[in-house]
C-alpha cells in the first residue's frame, strides 16, 4: 500500500456501534448493529458489503440490470458527516480565531458549558470589569471555576439572544 493511503474501514470498526443504509430509488432505509453484521459476514470491508447488505433486506434490484440497479449507500446524520469533515461551527471558529470581548455583538450571549455538565450564562459587563473589553474569548475559557465541580475546565460558546 502506498504511503499516505487509506485503508478501507472493515465492519470491525463498527463493533458496538449502529450501520445505516439507505436507497432512495428502492425506498429503504434500514439500521444494523455492527457487532450482529461482523458475526454473521466476517470483517468484511464496508465498500464490498453493501451488495451483501442488498440482497439481504430482499431488494431485488440488487441484481438486476445495469440502469436500474439499486443505489445502496451508508447513511450518516449531518453530524456525524460535520465530525468525519472536521467541521465547525462559526462560532468555534470565532473563538479559535482569538474574537474578543468588544467583538461582541448585542445580541449575541456568552454561555459556559462545564464537562461536569453544568450550563450557564456569562455576565458580558463582569467579565470585561474583571478582563478588559480586549480580552480574547479563548483565553477565558480556562479561568472560569465551576460551582459544582469546583474545577477550572469550561467550554464558552456564543450563542444570540431570542427574538
Amino acid at each position: 500500500m502506498p504511503v499516505g493511503a487509506k485503508q478501507a474501514a472493515t465492519l470491525s470498526d463498527y463493533v458496538g456501534k449502529k450501520v445505516s443504509v439507505i436507497c432512495e430509488g428502492c425506498e429503504i432505509f434500514r439500521h444494523f448493529d455492527g457487532g450482529d453484521l461482523l458475526a454473521e459476514h466476517g470483517d468484511a470491508s464496508m465498500p464490498g458489503l453493501l451488495a451483501n447488505l442488498a440482497t439481504a433486506i430482499g431488494c431485488e434490484r440488487s441484481t438486476t440490470g445495469f440502469y436500474d440497479r439499486c443505489k445502496l449507500t451508508y447513511y450518516f446524520t449531518h453530524k456525524e458527516w460535520c465530525e468525519r469533515a472536521g467541521c465547525v461551527t462559526q462560532d468555534e471558529y470565532q473563538i479559535a480565531l482569538g474574537k474578543r470581548l468588544a467583538d461582541l455583538k448585542e445580541w449575541e450571549t456568552l454561555n459556559a458549558r462545564c464537562r461536569c455538565g453544568r450550563r450557564g450564562r456569562l455576565s458580558r459587563k463582569s467579565l470585561e470589569r474583571k478582563y478588559g473589553s480586549q480580552a480574547r474569548i479563548k483565553d477565558l475559557a480556562p479561568k472560569l471555576l465551576c460551582q459544582d465541580c469546583k474545577k477550572y475546565d469550561s467550554v464558552i460558546e456564543i450563542s444570540s439572544l431570542p427574538r
